[in-house]
């Protein structure tokens, strides 16, 4: 069978997708959501999936893609997911250099933006330097295959013009009323050519052209003709267990974050200048935060920030650091040896109200000590 994506055409069976040919970038600053989305792209068929932590990490791949022949740049990644928030340079920005830059490797290149909240704001200014999708985080297999498939079956022209390059912000031009069409108009040209050729020839006036090549990405996943291209649900089915593995395993990998929290906790008693420990802690505690939510443990990221927000602000080095670090150290063990998914319930609502009572008393008993 064909997992089938909604449309007026029904459930009929529709061409296989073929991702194998396909490389794919994302960009994510959670560790354990980059990888379970590298996972699931994998589980869908996607040849090669490479993966940056940061921004700058990826900008710095790009811009040695940008060395290559045209037809190689374009090949080299078809398609990217990206952090929306990740700072310093955040995926506002990377749209933004990827549209505009002339190191660029591919102008025309799809950008999805992920974040845990996708406000009207950030989605209007994104689309605005030229995002192409959204995904909310933590990520669904089903968000996944709706963006993937609509990548590959329905892309948009790009419109150039003196302060804007990107996707046509109308969507789909067939499905625009004739009268908001621009197609016909004197001063607007249309360029269907090859995307090697858009791009070898790329604009550099005031003349305002829409971009419609070829479907080189649907060619490439096998597709022909207005058929989409469409995944199994053997693909789909793998990607789901692919999703159930990461949650499972998850516990066990926050633990061990925890435990690593424990042996540098033990190595600053000792140190007469803890801020290097206190770091170290802030990155773990970060990914924690990060985390939690993605996986169904809210109350680890609600922990793993409150941890990150008082390392973040260079502790003295005092005992009350140390308990501050070690009453959040000892919630987040009491969370995961209890298995406290979602809330915890009245549990879990003690636990915060504790940890919270715990951090009233150390810090008043600091400032007044």
């Amino acid at each position: 069978m064909i997992y089938t994506e909604r449309s007026a055409q029904g459930a009929r069976l529709l061409a296989k997708i073929n991702l194998r040919a396909f490389t794919v970038l994302i960009v994510d600053q959670d560790d354990a959501h980059r990888w379970m989305m590298h996972n699931l792209l994998a589980a869908l068929g996607v040849g090669e999936v490479l993966t940056a932590n940061s921004n700058d990490d990826a900008l710095t791949l790009l811009k040695r893609l940008s060395k290559k022949s045209v037809k190689e740049r374009i090949d080299s990644v078809d398609f990217m997911i990206c952090d929306l928030f990740e700072g310093p340079l955040n995926g506002i920005a990377m749209v933004r250099w990827i549209r505009m830059h002339r190191e660029s490797p591919n102008r025309f290149l799809p950008v999805i933006l992920m974040a845990k909240a996708l406000e009207p704001q950030d989605i209007a200014e994104a689309r605005g330097f030229g995002a192409t999708h959204f995904l909310l985080k933590p990520v669904t297999v089903e968000a996944l295959v709706d963006r993937v498939l609509t990548v590959v079956n329905r892309p948009r022209p790009f419109v150039y013009n003196p302060g804007y390059f990107g996707p046509d912000r109308r969507g789909n031009v067939k499905d625009v009323p004739e009268e908001r069409r621009d197609l016909g108009r004197p001063d607007v040209r249309v360029d269907r050519s090859p995307l090697t050729t858009a791009l070898e020839r790329f604009p550099n006036d005031s003349v305002i052209r829409i971009f419609r090549p070829p479907n080189h990405l649907k060619r490439k996943a096998g597709g022909d003709g207005d058929e989409h291209a469409l995944f199994t649900e053997g693909a789909v089915f793998k990607a789901h267990k692919e999703m159930e593995k990461a949650k499972c395993e998850y516990v066990g990998s926050a633990m061990d974050y925890v435990e690593s929290l424990q042996r540098i906790m033990a190595q600053a008693g000792g140190a007469a200048d803890k801020s290097e420990h206190f770091q170290r802690i802030h990155g773990l505690a970060r990914q924690l935060g990060l985390q939690g939510e993605t996986f169904g443990y809210p109350l680890i990221s609600t922990v793993g920030n409150s941890l990150m927000r008082f390392t973040g602000s260079g502790l003295p080095n005092n005992v009350a650091s140390i308990e501050l670090v070690k009453v959040h150290i000892d919630s987040l063990t009491v969370i995961l040896r209890n298995d406290m998914a979602g809330d915890g319930g009245e549990t879990g609502r003690e636990l915060v109200s504790q940890l919270q009572a715990a951090i009233r008393k150390i810090t008043q008993a600091a400032a007044t000590g």
